[in-house]
């Protein structure tokens, strides 16, 4: 399917609605602060979104952690960038980008969203025009003996993990004598020290034992892989993205929160993969 017939078939429903009197009085006679306000709202209606639209949102904003991300993205944002889609309201034969008709169909909840050139048209009998991305092929199939030996690295790695770390945290709360009320930020780990002692080169804070024992910067982002999506944690400060092996504030600016690793991070910040 063209872009062009996507198109047609997001106006005609948008038509169909307005002859219905299913929309809403901002989207009857839309302006960009209309438009930016519905969005808002649609990021206010739920605390996960789906990955097409997830797709059409991080097409105006970036990509965000979440729906309460993306409605603070758009909140603060500005409303010209939805001028393009007042415009082809008003004039159905202008040429857009596709972006535009893919948040029309947002906007009015069209169902088969977004856009993609292996969407087909369907018309059986009287029944109204279906539009069906094909089904995906099946993934290859491992020789039984390849799964399971995969399977198994991967246990043996997960309970590694945890393992590794339920020790890690109880190593530092024995260690820790008792006089180690504070730690800093020494590089990519947190360092505990006594509070009547002087960091190095950082301001220290209260101790968390927790967060000593766990949270480390990840040193050689080339050992990150697939499995370790929404399981490592990042930040993109000043330009540069670090990271981390748990959640938690980025302790060089504690105004800052690290955010999970999403498939679009790895690609391109450890993959190095354009977009």
């Amino acid at each position: 399917m063209s872009e062009s017939e996507y198109k047609e078939l997001v106006l005609t429903e948008y038509d169909r609605q307005v002859s219905g009197h299913h929309l809403r009085s901002e989207l009857l006679v839309p302006t960009p602060a209309n438009i930016k306000a519905e969005v808002v709202k649609i990021c206010e209606q739920g605390s996960e979104l789906s990955t097409g639209d997830e797709n059409i949102l991080s097409s105006f904003v970036g990509v965000r952690a979440d729906a309460a991300a993306y409605r603070l993205a758009f909140q603060n944002g500005g409303a010209d960038p939805f001028r393009p889609v007042v415009k082809l309201l008003a004039d159905r034969t202008i040429n857009t980008n596709i972006k535009y008709v893919n948040l029309l169909a947002l906007l009015i909840g069209f169902k088969f969203r977004p856009y993609h050139p292996n969407m087909v048209r369907e018309v059986t009998g009287d029944s109204p025009i279906i539009v069906l991305p094909p089904s995906p092929p099946p993934p290859p199939i491992d020789p039984p003996k390849k799964n399971q030996k995969k399977l198994i690295i991967y246990i043996v790695i997960s309970l590694a993990t945890v393992i590794g770390g339920y020790f890690a945290y109880d190593e530092i709360a024995h260690r820790l004598t008792g006089n180690e009320r504070c730690m800093y930020w020494d590089d990519d780990h947190y360092q505990p020290i006594d509070c009547n002692e002087k960091p190095p080169h950082s301001q220290y804070q209260s101790i968390d034992p927790k967060l000593v024992a766990t949270l480390k910067r990840i040193t050689k982002p080339d050992t990150i892989t697939i499995y370790s999506v929404k399981k490592v944690w990042y930040i993109n400060y000043n330009g540069k993205v670090e990271f981390f092996t748990t959640s938690g504030l980025y302790p060089p600016d504690t105004s800052r929160r690290l955010l999970p690793m999403t498939d679009h991070i790895l690609k391109k910040y450890v993959y190095h993969m354009a977009d």
